[in-house]
């Protein structure tokens, strides 16, 4: 038996060389394999490759073609014929490359990328072939991310450089002819219009901003879980003055029978809602970011003395980690990003309306 010298203190001087071998073939981190291909099957493989394969039962069994076609991604599997015919009768080269998924034990698709190499030949074509597959399945997810990130990157450019920056330029001609005296009453009249338009065009491409921007696309709509019932009071609950004046006022634009109660602190409202007859019968708009105790603190509190679904997150976090923590409470029936739109409002009370008289 011959022996390979090594000149290691791990090893002793002389170790069986089909040994080393056979240990470095069992432990290495790829799938390692010999590809009868006059029979179409595996002759020899490594134990990684039955065990993240789901081949570890027939360690002892060949696998064909048939078996490997039932691992690989359907729309993989006639690329791996076809790289598996041209090496049937290689003159120039004698390794070739495939990347291909592969189901494993979990029924997980990988990604593998496979070096073919021509291990034994007679003299009119390849008889074995020796295959080594490297699972690149982190980095084939990485570069999808990546290009995924690149895509979003120029959507978001376009809505800043252009949509967004055409309408602010049309609000600011406007707004340099509002005070010239050459402009009439009629045109004025006129000029607010399209400033409005610009303004909602503006708003629009916000929204869109918000949702690119927390990287959830499958996530259009927060899954809503509102009550048919019907709300008998809406309540602010914001530190910021100003924001809850503009507010209470497209609601009572919209709503003007509605009564709207306006809280700064999170303390107050709690202090004032743990005595209401009916917290149901609530609509809770609540910002979440306050000097102090702040929106997830209310939600901590209500939750101990009310099973009511009638809270809607109105901030302007666009992180998608803030969405995911407000929808883990029952009490939260939405959440939108600042702000407060007037098609908003009028959509959400016309569908539960419709809800409500179904």
């Amino acid at each position: 038996m011959q022996s390979l010298v090594i000149e290691n203190e791990i090893f002793p001087q002389k170790v069986n060389s089909s040994a080393l071998l056979e240990a470095i073939y069992h432990k290495l981190p790829d799938l390692v394999f010999i590809f009868d291909m006059k029979a179409r099957k595996f002759i020899i493989r490594n134990a990684i490759l039955n065990e993240l394969l789901g081949f570890f039962d027939l360690s002892g069994q060949d696998i064909n073609c048939i078996s490997l076609q039932s691992i690989i991604h359907p729309d993989d599997w006639q690329g791996v014929e076809k790289s598996l015919r041209s090496m049937k009768r290689l003159v120039n080269t004698d390794s070739i490359e495939i990347e291909c998924r592969c189901k494993d034990a979990n029924q997980q698709y990988q990604y593998f990328q496979t070096r073919l190499s021509v291990f034994e030949r007679d003299e009119k074509e390849v008889l074995f072939l020796l295959g080594i597959s490297q699972n690149i399945t982190e980095r084939k997810q990485s570069e999808h991310q990546k290009e995924l990130y690149k895509n979003r990157l120029q959507e978001l450019s376009f809505i800043t450089s252009h949509e967004m920056r055409h309408e602010y330029a049309k609000i600011q001609s406007i707004v340099n002819l509002m005070d010239n005296r050459f402009i009439t009453d009629v045109e004025r009249v006129d000029l607010i219009k399209e400033a409005k338009k610009s303004i909602q065009l503006i708003n629009s491409s916000i929204f869109r901003l918000n949702h690119k921007l927390s990287f959830n696309q499958n996530d259009d709509f927060f899954e809503s879980n509102k009550a048919t019932d019907k709300f008998t009071k809406v309540i602010f609950i914001d530190d910021d003055v100003l924001t809850n004046v503009l507010n209470k006022k497209i609601l009572q634009a919209l709503l003007p029978e509605m009564p709207v109660e306006v809280y700064l602190s999170v303390d107050e409202a709690i202090k004032d809602l743990k005595s209401a007859p009916s917290p149901e019968e609530l609509l809770i708009f609540l910002d979440i970011n306050f000097p102090g105790r702040g929106g997830w603190d209310f939600l901590d509190e209500y939750m101990q003395f009310s099973s009511a679904a009638n809270v809607i997150v109105l901030s302007s976090s666009i992180d998608n980690r803030d969405r995911e923590k407000a929808r883990s409470y029952k009490s939260v029936i939405d959440y939108i990003t600042k702000p407060l739109s007037f098609e908003f409002i009028k959509t959400f009370f016309e569908e539960l309306k419709s809800m409500h008289y179904s």
